[in-house]
């Protein structure tokens, strides 16, 4: 127990500060004033990281274009299939506080105490590393990813020195939601795209069955058509057959008439 309260002690006290500043701005001034100040940090912070993003993902673009080349990978989702589109944006606010409060709050202040050079601007810079490193916990990390989390560790870090930890955690979680939600949408396209393709391909087939079924109702015809005049040739040959033998008949009659009078 005292072990765990002794590495639990720095945590705490680092945690301390961001959470009294908090409490006093919104608990212990009730003015309106204050609480319009503070709402107006909140979405200037956020409109900040949320401008930021395009710069992101332009920087972002090369790295990603040399990682497709020199390893081949076209899949640049880190998490596993279906993971994303099962988040709810609860979960991802949760996980944005958690990663502000950890690399923005404890982080810096930790290397501050424990590092001999963990002045200026060193511990944001080491905490904006870390938050990228971090990202490789991932079931499927990419350089471009960790990439992008580490320059979004750095925007993330001046928008909590600028405007408060709460506003770095709504434009983290902003952030992610937006991604998840280009990503559903991106995917659901595809989908559907590939469902357009599949009804084309299934039209398609549609159609050539329908000419080869009118091919056959015509070939069918046809033989219809075929055994009809074979059927009348034969009606034909058959009258003209009995004609024949009628004719003959009448004959052989004549014949047998003559020999019985020239016998009398």
């Amino acid at each position: 127990m005292d072990f765990i309260s002794s590495n639990l002690s720095p945590l705490i006290s680092s945690l301390a500060p961001a959470v009294n500043s908090s409490v006093k701005a919104f608990a212990g001034s009730r003015s309106v004033e204050v609480l319009q100040d503070q709402v107006k940090r909140i979405f200037l912070g956020t409109g900040l990281g949320l401008a930021q993003t395009p710069l992101e993902l332009l920087l972002a673009r090369p790295v990603l274009m040399v990682e497709s080349k020199l390893t081949g990978r076209t899949d640049f989702n880190p998490f596993e299939e279906g993971y994303i589109e099962k988040m709810s944006t609860k979960e991802i606010f949760k996980n944005a506080f958690i990663e502000e409060a950890l690399f923005r709050v404890v982080c810096p202040r930790l290397i501050k105490l424990n590092l001999p050079f963990g002045t200026g601007y060193i511990p944001e810079i080491i905490s904006a590393f870390l938050f990228g490193v971090a990202h490789l916990c991932t079931p499927k990390p990419s350089f471009t990813h960790i990439f992008m989390a580490t320059i979004a560790g750095f925007k993330f870090n001046n928008i909590y020195k600028s405007h408060g930890l709460l506003s770095a955690t709504i434009a983290h979680a902003a952030h992610n939601l937006i991604t998840v939600k280009l990503h559903c949408y991106t995917k659901n396209r595809d989908r559907l795209e590939q469902m357009k393709l599949t009804l084309n391909r299934n039209e398609t087939r549609l159609k050539q069955m329908k000419l080869t079924l009118n091919d056959r109702k015509h070939a069918v015809k046809q033989t219809k058509i075929n055994s009809n005049s074979i059927k009348s040739e034969n009606c034909l040959k058959l009258r003209s057959g009995r004609v024949i033998k009628r004719s003959s008949l009448a004959g052989i009659n004549s014949m047998k008439l003559a020999v019985s009078h020239i016998e009398k």
